[in-house]
């Protein structure tokens, strides 16, 4: 059995695979040759990672978290999008864990 978590992380869209050893693995045939599911993750990745920014005076990387914030509402349609798919294709072989769409900010 695989899980599928949906979680932001910079240069890797929100689908990430682990197998039954949580073990991250690059493919899972139904998810990596549905090309819906990979556009919606490809646009997520774009969104989350426009909020990095690498030119600010000294600093190696600066996050946007105001800016990220304001966009959460449309990084939340998205991740809802991408469950909404994985739930049409799931053949039983994955869970879904969503660690985006719950999260607080102070």
């Amino acid at each position: 059995m695989y899980t599928i978590r949906l979680m932001n992380e910079f240069l890797h869209g929100p689908i990430w695979i682990y197998d039954q050893d949580e073990t991250i693995r690059l493919k899972h045939s139904l998810i990596s040759n549905d090309t819906i599911l990979q556009n919606l993750n490809e646009e997520a990745a774009t969104l989350y990672d426009s909020f990095y920014d690498f030119d600010v005076g000294d600093e190696p990387c600066v996050f946007d978290d105001e800016g990220y914030k304001a966009a959460f509402p449309k990084m939340k349609e998205l991740i809802e999008k991408i469950k909404q798919r994985l739930n049409e294709i799931n053949d039983g072989s994955f869970t879904v864990e969503d660690y985006i769409t719950n999260q607080k900010f102070d």
